[in-house]
């Protein structure tokens, strides 16, 4: 009987875990564009690369509509992997976004522990064949971004 309790209070407590996981990840949009995680904890960042490219961290529904009027922004591509829920959601809430807007959103997974180069290839060939004004963007200002910037600078030097 001991074993039973243990195991039902076990599975209660995974139950509500599981719950308030799927909670959070459901209403990240929300939370991401009411309570800027970003902002309170100072992780945002914006940087120009060359004319016309920007790298940054997720931005919320105002930074976006900011970066269309002052920026003249015609492109999104988002590397976060839509497997993930909260990134899903994100992905949904930036859709439709980018879709009110007229932005063009390319999603182009690439997984957070990346570190090959020849997974950014796509995005260097895109941007050099069809250049647009473009934000790439991560949620976090990330190891993905980083080496992406590194390419784009060394190509510069060639």
């Amino acid at each position: 009987m001991k074993y039973i309790s243990k195991t039902l209070r076990i599975m209660l407590f995974i139950t509500f875990f599981a719950y308030y996981v799927v909670a959070i990840a459901l209403t990240y949009p929300w939370i991401n564009e009411n309570m800027q995680p970003l902002k309170i904890f100072n992780l945002e960042k914006f940087i120009q690369v060359k004319p016309g490219l920007y790298l940054s961290t997720y931005p919320t529904e105002k930074q976006l509509k900011s970066f269309q009027i002052d920026l003249a922004l015609e492109r999104v591509i988002l590397l976060l992997n839509p497997s993930f829920p909260i990134s899903r959601e994100l992905l949904k809430k930036e859709e439709a976004v980018c879709k009110s807007l007229g932005i063009e959103l390319i999603i182009i997974p690439i997984s957070y522990f990346s570190t090959n180069p020849m997974d950014f290839m796509l995005i260097k060939i895109l941007l050099d064949e069809n250049p647009k004004i473009t934000l790439v963007h991560t949620y976090f200002y990330d190891d993905r971004l980083n080496i992406l910037e590194n390419i784009l600078h060394a190509n510069e030097k060639n």
